[in-house]
C-alpha cells in the first residue's frame, strides 16, 4: 500500500458505497481491497486494508440515525436564535431554553466499567412507571428553573411558565428585562391553555419555536443527557418516588452550581 493507494482508500471509505457506483451499502475490507485493485493499485488482502484503516484513524462503530429539519425557514430561525444569544450576552434580554424530559422507572443503559469477560446486569421494574421533568435554563447565568409533573401536558408547561415569571419578575412588579423562551414544536407549547397563559405575560415574555426536528439547537437537551448519565441510567430505583427524589436532589445541585450548568450546555466562558 503506497501513499496513492492509502489516499484512494481514505476517499472510498468516507463515502457511502452506493454514491460511488457500488452495488452494496456497507464497505467490508474485502470490498475495499477489490475497489483499490479495480483502480490500478497493487493487489492486497482484506487484513492489509484493516491494518491501514486503523492506522488512518478509522474504527468500526455503529452509526446514528439523523434527520434534517424540513422547516423551510430553518436558516432564518437559526439566524434569529444567534441574534437572541448575542443580545442576551449584552444584557438586552433574558434568554431561556425550555424542554421536557421523561423520567422512567425503567432505567436507560449506558456504557460502564465492567470486568473483562463479564457483563453488568441492571434489573428492570415489574411494571413501567414514569413522570416528567420540565425545565428552563438561562443561557447567560446558568440559572435553572424546573419542576416534576406526573404528566407531559399543558398543565405542566403552564406551571413552569408561572414559575419562570415568578423568578424573573411578574408583570405587576414593575418594568423589567424582556424574557425570551425557546421551545420546540411539541403540541403542549401550542395548546389553547398554554396560549391563553402566554398571552397573559405577552408584555414580558416572548416564545420562539425552534425549527422542526432540530433538538441540537435546544441547549437544555445537553442538561437532560447529563441528568440521565448522573442519575437515571444503569440503576433501578425501588420506586418512582425514590427516582423523583434523586432527580430533585440533582436539580438542587444544578441550581447551586450554575457554572457547571453553563459548562454542560456549552456556554461557559
Amino acid at each position: 500500500m503506497d501513499a496513492a493507494a492509502r489516499q484512494t482508500l481514505r476517499e472510498a471509505v468516507d463515502h457511502d458505497p452506493r454514491t460511488i457506483g457500488q452495488p452494496f451499502s456497507v464497505w467490508t475490507c474485502a470490498d475495499l481491497a477489490h475497489y483499490l485493485g479495480e483502480r490500478g493499485h497493487a493487489p492486497v488482502v482484506g487484513e492489509t486494508i484493516r491494518r491501514h484503516l486503523h492506522d488512518l484513524g478509522y474504527r468500526m462503530l455503529r452509526p446514528v440515525l439523523t434527520i434534517g429539519s424540513p422547516d423551510p425557514n430553518y436558516a432564518v430561525k437559526v439566524e434569529q436564535l444567534a441574534q437572541l444569544q448575542a443580545d442576551a450576552r449584552q444584557g438586552h434580554l433574558t434568554l431561556l431554553f425550555e424542554d421536557e424530559v421523561d423520567l422512567n422507572l425503567l432505567p436507560g443503559l449506558i456504557r460502564c466499567w465492567t470486568p473483562r469477560g463479564g457483563q453488568r446486569k441492571v434489573p428492570t421494574p415489574g411494571q413501567k412507571q414514569k413522570c416528567y421533568g420540565f425545565g428552563a435554563v438561562n443561557f447567560v447565568t446558568g440559572q435553572f428553573t424546573r419542576l416534576v409533573h406526573e404528566r407531559k401536558n399543558s398543565d405542566g408547561f403552564c406551571a413552569l411558565v408561572q414559575q419562570i415569571m415568578q423568578e424573573y419578575g411578574s408583570a405587576d412588579s414593575g418594568p423589567g428585562r424582556k424574557v425570551v423562551l425557546i421551545v420546540d414544536n411539541y403540541i403542549i407549547h401550542r395548546s389553547q391553555k398554554s396560549q391563553h397563559l402566554l398571552a397573559k405575560y405577552a408584555d414580558r415574555l416572548t416564545v420562539m419555536a425552534l425549527p422542526t426536528y432540530s433538538p441540537k439547537l435546544n441547549l437544555i437537551e445537553r442538561l437532560w443527557k447529563h441528568l440521565q448519565r448522573k442519575v437515571t441510567h444503569n440503576h433501578l430505583f425501588a420506586s418512582l418516588g425514590q427516582l423523583v427524589e434523586a432527580v430533585e436532589q440533582f436539580f438542587d445541585y444544578l441550581t447551586q452550581h450554575p457554572a457547571e450548568v453553563l459548562s454542560v450546555i456549552g456556554c461557559s466562558e
